[in-house]
């Protein structure tokens, strides 16, 4: 039966072209967001989904008008053009600061300990105010303002960098990304002075998840998730990251909307990944005790199309999990590196924390498992395949079938002790669990 579940590469061209070229940018509370929100629930209406509808949400949003970073030897004159504030940035004063700039490199004690009043810090990953010590002691420090590179991304290019509106609580530092390379030249041309001039606001917004399923003919309330995010960062469309991942979700449906799976599929697109896995979260939050109980399954789809990469499924659960992932791709001769990493900075986390095992499917393009179009302008048509995508859509739509028309689950519903420890450790340092955005300090 899962051989003749293959996917239109006609059907993702067209859903490429809708999301990326008629839509374009889908910034988290955007009317874009919304707009591909719009277009996944008609297609989920038209292909005859049930319980369609979406489930909208307020969350801090954050928006900037102005950012500006000049460096020199003695007086700030050389713009640096990289410059961006990092999702929500405080502003500084109207006429900026300006400091003498300290290398933080990657953010140890010793490094933070140093005396920081006054001055600028320059601090290579992004990620890191995720951390709550580092975040803390950042904003106890004294610093002007801070730069930040993501390691990620060894380019010289612009990138928007993400944060979550749970990290920045208490937070008040102005702060702002630049690429790699302006960052190794700032270091090299030490000492030097760094003017800095972010002007944002953070203010409340709505966004949305947008849900379907197939109902279940003989198990209806054991649930499989099939998901993807429809939003992206600010400055690209998003082809990869993550337009890729909703057409995935859409051809799974419309692969699945004619057959009668013995458990219920549950399509999910979620909204506000960008800043955490925002819309993931809410919705988790959203579930009682039995509404959590009845998901047996995720599988999420995260930028897996980009032409240059190699596959890899990211797997929280059992070792039999694991097994029946790695005969999977085996017995359909699809080259992937399985992973038991846990992958906090998806929309497949927040499954874990209420205990369900899951896949999360990806497509790194370079050895720091990054992507090298990661956030930047060059997230577009030019650098996606079709082939590359229908061939994970192939496996995945094999593999779904697999576990939601078996008599029985090929795998336990559960999560390995010390893996479900793990989960609730990095649930409570880099999602602040429980967090809600009633708490969010909108005069920061």
């Amino acid at each position: 039966m899962s051989d003749q579940l293959k996917c239109s590469r006609a059907v993702l061209n067209r859903h490429w072209d809708v999301l990326c070229n008629q839509i374009g940018e889908r910034y988290a509370g955007s009317q874009n967001e919304q707009a591909a929100a719009d277009y996944i629930e008609q297609r989920f209406r038209r292909l005859g989904l049930v319980n369609v509808h979406q489930q909208a949400f307020k969350f801090p949003n954050w928006s900037f008008s102005k950012c500006a970073v000049r460096t020199g030897r003695t007086r700030p004159t050389r713009r640096i053009a990289t410059a961006r504030p990092q999702v929500y940035s405080s502003s500084t004063s109207a006429k900026g600061v300006t400091g003498p700039m300290v290398y933080l490199q990657a953010g140890d004690k010793w490094d933070l300990a140093q005396p920081l009043k006054g001055k600028v810090g320059l601090l290579v990953g992004s990620l890191l105010l995720g951390t709550p010590w580092v975040k803390n002691a950042l904003a106890r420090s004294g610093l002007k303002a801070l730069i930040t590179v993501d390691k990620r991304i060894p380019f010289g290019w612009t990138t928007s960098n993400g944060a979550s509106p749970a990290w920045v609580d208490g937070y008040r530092v102005p702060t702002v990304s630049i690429s790699y390379m302006d960052a190794i030249k700032l270091v090299e041309q030490q000492p030097v002075r760094v003017h800095v001039n972010v002007q944002a606001r953070s203010f409340p917004a709505m966004s949305q998840n947008v849900i379907g399923e197939i109902a279940g003919t003989r198990f209806p309330n054991e649930v499989i998730i099939v998901s993807a995010h429809h939003d992206c960062v600010y400055g690209n469309v998003g082809a990869d990251d993550n337009a890729s991942g909703v057409l995935a979700v859409l051809e799974l449906a419309r692969l699945f909307a004619r057959r009668k799976p013995k458990r219920t599929i549950r399509f999910i697109s979620f909204g506000v990944e960008e800043r955490l896995s925002v819309g993931a979260y809410l919705y988790m939050r959203s579930l009682n005790k039995a509404q959590a109980g009845k998901i047996m399954f995720g599988l999420n789809l995260d930028t897996i199309a980009t032409a240059v990469g190699h596959d890899v499924v990211y797997v929280t659960g059992s070792p039999q999990i694991e097994r029946f992932v790695r005969q999977h791709w085996n017995r359909r001769k699809h080259p992937v590196e399985v992973s038991t990493h846990v992958s906090v900075y998806a929309d497949q986390f927040p499954l874990n924390m209420i205990g369900a095992p899951t896949l999360m499917l990806t497509r790194p393009s370079i050895m720091t498992e990054g992507y090298w179009q990661l956030h930047s302008e060059h997230d577009n048509l030019n650098h996606v395949s079709g082939g590359v995508a229908a061939r994970t859509i192939d496996t995945s739509a094999a593999l779904v079938d697999c576990i939601a028309g078996a008599t029985k689950l090929p795998f336990p519903r559960r999560i390995e002790p010390a893996v479900a420890q793990q989960v609730r450790e990095l649930g409570k340092s880099e999602y602040r669990h429980p967090w809600s955005p009633k708490s969010f300090d909108y005069d920061r």
